[in-house]
């Protein structure tokens, strides 16, 4: 009976250690998703004028003569760019992606894994992955994500892709969160149906220099909204996960207590049946 009640308070002890750290991650990364979430609110609207502004520009360029407008119609793959977490204990926001990588990427296409998780997981992948950015760790890499945005726009100028996507997770809500696939480049195709309505601007100095400034700004734009958006729905997930773990450890301490309660009343039970039954035999 006593190696039982032993047995039990090891339990407890290995339980209320699992509920402080799930208890102290969980604290972090809300800590971390409201920090990140009003960063990401401000950008949207940040974003939004300037994909307003980007849009107002781009309808009237078809004249213009850029492959990053026009599109590389002759080359027969594209490149993916995907988001994934560089650490663990976010539920199951790293295998959406995994699953829609699996679903979207061809064998002769190429991607650029974000995350460590990603690197591990996509290290044996049917399809070619392609190394130099293997530094990233999160949002906070600015750097990184500037030097990923001139790379796109230089590979897809020497005609390598003939589209440029990234797969990111898109935010809903703190619960609910989609792994998406958007296309980053061409940045507008040439369609011939397309009607414009309204005076049109007046680009200056030139609709060709106008194109080759504002393309890289748009991209980065681009890339740094979707990888800030990645990062809220990361810690949302672990905030989630951390969440459902401490419940869990809470739900079997209260279990293993009564477990316990049984086991001692049941050994001091034995215990009273052993005095009473040596003091008749006396």
């Amino acid at each position: 009976m006593s190696q039982n009640i032993t047995k039990i308070k090891s339990r407890i002890r290995s339980v209320t250690g699992a509920y402080k750290v799930t208890s102290a991650m969980k604290l972090v990364s809300s800590v971390k998703l409201r920090t990140w979430k009003s960063k990401m609110i401000a950008n949207k609207r940040y974003a939004l004028e300037v994909k307003k502004a980007s849009d107002c520009v781009f309808d009237y360029l078809t004249d213009v003569d850029n492959v990053l407008v026009k599109g590389n119609k002759e080359a027969q793959k594209n490149l993916y760019i995907v988001v994934t977490s560089s650490l663990g204990l976010c539920g199951a926001y790293n295998s959406n992606v995994f699953k829609l990588v699996e679903s979207t990427i061809k064998k002769e296409d190429d991607a650029i894994i974000l995350g460590k998780k990603g690197t591990i997981h996509f290290v044996n992948g049917e399809f070619n992955t392609l190394e130099g950015f293997g530094k990233y760790e999160s949002i906070k890499n600015a750097a990184i994500i500037r030097t990923l945005s001139d790379y796109i726009i230089d590979v897809y100028k020497k005609g390598e892709y003939k589209e440029v996507h990234i797969i990111y997770t898109e935010y809903t809500n703190p619960i609910v969160f989609t792994s998406k696939d958007m296309v980053i480049l061409p940045l507008a195709n040439d369609d011939e149906n397309r009607k414009v309505v309204g005076c049109p601007p007046l680009l200056e100095p030139s609709k060709d220099m106008l194109v080759e400034t504002l393309i890289p700004f748009v991209i980065n734009n681009v890339m740094y909204s979707c990888i800030l958006e990645s990062e809220v729905c990361e810690q949302a997930s672990r905030s989630n996960a951390m969440e459902n773990a401490t419940d869990n450890a809470e739900e079997l301490l209260s279990n293993l207590q009564i477990e316990f309660n049984k086991a001692r009343q049941a050994a001091i039970t034995q215990e009273i049946i052993e005095i009473a039954a040596a003091a008749n035999a006396l």
